[in-house]
């Protein structure tokens, strides 16, 4: 028997144990890795090495066995996953973090909802959605560059970019990195600088196969919901808001009265409309099979997995002839195989495939109906209609809105479907026999999207009750009358990518020196099928060559450069290419002789620094160095004096003006220490970052108009932003003895931004200026309090409207006694965390472990006002529902200076109030129990007479507590809503809590 003992970069273990096991014969391995035994049929070998996990094979007949040992965790020679390869962990010189797969595994469906706090540098926001409609983001290191390009970091699974993240099943994930710094992302070029998220799907061992199964079920509900006021409230309040102006009160008591007893409500309604459309609770199904497993020859991992979400929706009325029920089904499927073809050359091949359905009411050309839904419970007030009147028949206001019900149960259903296949082959033949250490790879994927929808629409009248006849039966009037009659429509759409790389690696140690050398060429093109313009279909691609050289001197000195050499189809023919280069250092000084002193308190020091540069090449606008013409309309030139008086024509003008735009480059520092301590149970790694983003574009405001360029300015990279930070990880796990372990984890992550160019001209004012402020700085007036009494009212700036006391007053920056835009100021916060950190906790005894994980977030504001369900009576007495903290307001009798609300008022007598001042700006931060978790672990011998290795049950859940000074919605919806539909207030579908069972076997 003969073969060679590798890890897991294919390097030579030398001095591996060779043992026949229970015998004590055996050998080590030779400088190349290689062993000779005699061996019987009959025998297994046992292959060991100290740092590496031991492992077991049968001869059966076999005359060779190759064998690949992997690191144990934590140990000097476990590896790391890096751009385009793997290191050893000791040798890297970025600053990058890990999580492990176990703790992406939540009853949820999106995994971006998960990062925040578990991974030091990720910085996430969940803004809600239903269903299948996740609408969750996450920045590497926070904001860096403007809104106009994007923030989103690169996702590369088994290789290969561009992958969708929320679509993997966590079950399938063996690893999960993130690369932070220049010399961790150089070499991505310029679709680096937003940092990169690498992800590898598990792969088979060599063994005996393996067989997992699990299955778990949970039970979702809303993590809050906004408490309205009641129709009784609503109407004195609004009876207040006029009487407050002078006016006469709108509802008799006896009609309030009425409104609160709910003898009649057809004409008297009380609806709070959440609970017309929504329910209590919800469901999630989750199930996985996977089986893996191999010789030395070849392995093999196979997984399908399900997952079922059922919303909050209330089920489809018994009548209706289509479903608007509200669910998501998603079907993954995951085959990789690997095969030795010779001793040298290895292919790899993966294909996934996901396909998924999501239904609920029909939103029209609106596929986020969900959304819209839950916007309308609040724009919809409790005392006029109810969602379906005694009879049958669905309510709408005369000339206005419908009832919730009926755009929920009503207007028909819609059912949205997508398939993705992901294949991808790899092969890797190693060219040892031209000298030791090189190889050559190529990787070729070929992913494929498509999805399509369904839509059934009815057009159903509506009604308003306007009374009872003699008879006591409602007397309807017709507010939209329709046949009844059916609709139906229907649209498909694909994509495609393709990418492939080809790449030339070297590896080898010289005595105390471990150099290693890559180069790589890889180009990927994306062909949008949606496309309805020209511009849209020419495919999009990048192209690039990428080097880097390592080196590192007895485990203690180490040296790395790199660089990515990249172009886009988007930039000027002149600039289509972008060279970004790096390099880091690293130094663990515990290695050192004169450390032996500190060894016993701190056993590992290591000091790391990296500088490089690395590019953002995804901006909205395709094509800016052509100039576009557009037809304008009759009105768009005059000549002579432009007056009401000239005569206007129409013609063609420059819709986009040619500039010679180029990519963002991202200069960064970051200067890295790891620390362990108590024999390196307790261990601490810490990062400062400084990045400069330079040539963001932006549209140059500084030329004026007179130039001719009229409402169109050029774009240019013009912008600056200066972020800086920390971002930290502490860890402790301890084995405390008698079956009983102990595992806390701990990050921090904070980043500053500043706005230095943002290609505006000098404000007028400096209150108004950008420069200085974070990017997403919000505009607003400055209140100052609520007016006392008529006397500072006649001492202050003239605001608009009826100013009375109780009113907010605003402070009049350019002294010019009246509050107007030349008041308003760059306030230095936003709705973006510049601050999270997360705590787990998990702890073991026997059988049984128990875990929790707390997430949080600090410098964050959120503002309350300007919305609907916060805004009193701005359309009179048809005016949006109103959430409960209205009630906590200035009034005549209770002139609180410190009330949530100033005095009230309604549309009649219009004022300042509602200005988007800071008066309505609140801290959002909160602390959360993101998830907990306790389980048991049946492995009894008893149990294998069935077959079954290991079975765990365990509970867990998501979202389980909050606690925050934001008491409205839940913080992590923003004050923005979804840019698709511009929803505000806490209007999108919130985000939901869950508690699951479940189940999980080994065979």
């Amino acid at each position: 028997m003969s073969g060679k003992v590798t890890d897991e970069l294919d390097g030579p273990v030398v001095g591996a144990s060779v043992r026949i096991v229970g015998t004590r014969q055996g050998v080590v391995t030779n400088p190349d890795g290689k062993y000779s035994i005699s061996v019987n049929p009959t025998d297994s070998l046992e292959f060991s090495f100290i740092g590496y996990k031991t492992v077991r094979f049968a001869i059966r007949n076999r005359v060779d066995l190759n064998v690949k040992l992997e690191a144990i965790a934590g140990g000097l020679n476990e590896v790391s996953i890096v751009g385009y390869g793997q290191q050893k962990k000791i040798s890297v010189v970025g600053a990058q973090s890990t999580l492990e797969a176990k703790d992406l595994k939540l009853p949820v469906r999106d995994i971006a909802s998960t990062l925040g706090g578990r991974i030091a540098g990720i910085i996430t926001t969940s803004r809600g959605g239903g269903p299948g409609q996740d609408n969750n983001g996450f920045l590497v290191r926070g904001v860096s560059t403007f809104g106009t390009s994007s923030r989103t970091p690169l996702i590369i699974i088994d290789g290969v970019p561009d992958r969708e993240l929320n679509d993997v099943d966590p079950e399938d994930i063996e690893s999960f990195t993130v690369l932070k710094d220049a010399v961790s992302t150089a070499v991505y070029g310029t679709r680096g600088a937003n940092g990169v998220i690498l992800i590898n799907t598990k792969k088979g061992v060599a063994g005996k196969p393996a067989i997992n199964v699990e299955v778990n079920r949970g039970v979702t509900q809303f993590v809050k919901v906004p408490k309205l006021l009641d129709a009784p409230t609503w109407m004195t309040l609004y009876n207040e808001a006029l009487t407050n102006r002078g006016r006469q009160p709108l509802y008799t008591q006896a009609n309030i009265d009425l409104h609160a007893a709910g003898t009649d409500p057809d004409l008297a309604p009380n609806v709070n409309w959440y609970d017309q459309i929504f329910r209590k609770a919800g469901s999630t199904q989750r199930a996985n099979l996977n089986i893996s497993g191999g010789s030395d020859k070849s392995t093999y991992y196979i997984s399908v997995g399900y997952y079922d979400e059922t919303g909050l929706l209330k089920e489809n009325p018994d009548d209706q002839k289509y479903n608007v029920n509200s669910y998501y089904k998603r079907y993954n499927a995951t085959i990789n195989i690997g095969v030795n073809v010779t001793s040298t050359t290895k292919l790899d091949l993966g294909i996934g495939s996901i396909i998924d359905s999501r239904n609920g009411p029909n939103g029209g050309t609106n596929t986020d109906a969900l959304n819209n839904l839950f916007a309308q419970a609040l724009r919809v007030p409790p005392h006029i209609m109810p969602g379906v009147y005694s009879n049958g028949l669905y309510s709408q206001y005369p000339g206005g809105f419908s009832s919730p019900n009926k755009i929920a149960f009503d207007l028909g259903s819609q059912n949205i479907y997508t398939a993705t296949i992901r294949p991808n082959i790899k092969l890797k033949q190693d060219l040892g026999m031209i000298t030791k250490g090189l190889s050559v790879s190529g990787l070729f994927s070929f992913d494929i999207y498509s999805d399509g929808s369904n839509a059934i629409g009815i057009a159903d009248p509506s009604y308003y009750a306007t009374g009872r006849d003699a008879n006591g039966n409602l007397i309807m009037q017709v507010t939209k009358d329709a046949t009844g009659a059916y609709s139906y429509s229907s649209a498909r759409s694909s994509t495609r990518r393709m990418y492939s790389e080809a790449s030339v690696n070297y590896t080898r140690s010289y005595g105390k020196s471990d150099v290693s050398a890559l180069l790589l060429f890889n180009q990927s093109e994306y062909i949008d099928g949606n496309a309805t313009t020209f511009t849209a279909a020419v495919p999009f691609r990048n192209r690039g060559l990428t080097g880097r050289a390592t080196y590192g001197y007895n485990n203690r000195y180490f040296l790395e450069g790199n660089f990515g050499y990249t172009g886009s189809e988007n930039f000027s023919p002149d600039k289509r290419y972008g060279f970004f280069p790096s390099v880091g250092m690293g130094y663990i000084v515990s290695n050192e002789g004169f450390y032996k002193s500190i060894k016993k308190v701190m056993p590992y020091f290591k000091v790391r620094y990296s500088y490089g540069l690395t590019g953002n090449g995804a901006f909205g606008t395709r094509f800016l160095y052509l100039t576009q013409l557009s037809k304008t309309t009759a009105t768009g030139y005059q000549f002579g004096t432009p007056s009401s008086l000239s005569p206007a024509y129409s013609g063609y003008a420059e819709s986009q003006i040619a500039t010679d735009p180029s990519w963002e480059t991202s200069y960064r520092h970051n200067l890295g220490i790891e620390m362990g301590f108590f024999n390196n149970d307790l261990k601490l790694v810490t990062e400062l970052f400084r990045e400069v983003r330079k040539g963001i574009l932006r549209a140059d405001q500084t030329i004026p108009g007179i130039s001719g360029f009229g409402g169109v300015n050029p774009t240019r990279n013009i912008g600056i932003v200066l972020n800086k930070g920390i971002d930290a990880t502490l860890t402790y796990n301890h084995n405390l003895g008698n079956r009983k372990w102990i595992n806390i984890a701990g990050t921090f992550t904070y980043n500053n931004n500043t706005n230095i160019q943002d290609g505006l001209p000098p404000q007028k004012y400096p209150w108004m200026e950008w420069k200085g402020k974070e990017v997403d700085a919000k505009t607003l007036y400055i209140a100052d309090g609520l007016f006392k009494d008529q006397a500072e009212i006649d001492a202050s700036a003239r605001q608009t409207g009826d100013i009375r006391p109780g009113d907010i007053k605003y402070k009049d920056l350019n002294n010019d006694g009246v509050i107007d835009a030349n008041d308003v100021a760059r306030i230095n916060v936003s709705g973006t965390p510049k601050m999270m950190y997360g705590l787990n906790l998990t702890f073991g005894y026997k059988a049984f472990d128990i875990g929790a994980f707390i997430q949080g977030t600090g410098k964050v504001w959120l503002s309350y006002g300007l919305g609907d369900g916060t805004q009193p009576f701005s359309a009179g007495p048809i005016s949006a529902a109103l959430m409960t903290m209205v009630a906590d307001r200035w009034t005549v009798d209770n002139p609180n200076p410190n009330a949530f609300y100033p005095r009230l008022n309604s549309n009649q007598d219009p004022n300042s109030n509602y200005l988007n001042s800071t008066w309505w700006l609140k801290p959002s931060g909160f602390v959360r129990l993101k998830s907990a978790e306790i389980g048991y672990t049946l492995d009894q011998p008893s149990m294998k007479r069935y077959g079954i290795k290991k079975m765990r049950i365990f509970l867990n859940g998501t979202n389980l507590i909050t606690l925050s000074k934001w008491k409205y919605w839940d913080p992590e919806l923003n004050d923005t809503g979804t840019s698709s539909n511009n929803y505000s207030r806490g209007e999108s579908y919130p985000n939901i809590k869950a508690y699951n069972i479940g189940v999980r076997v080994t065979f």
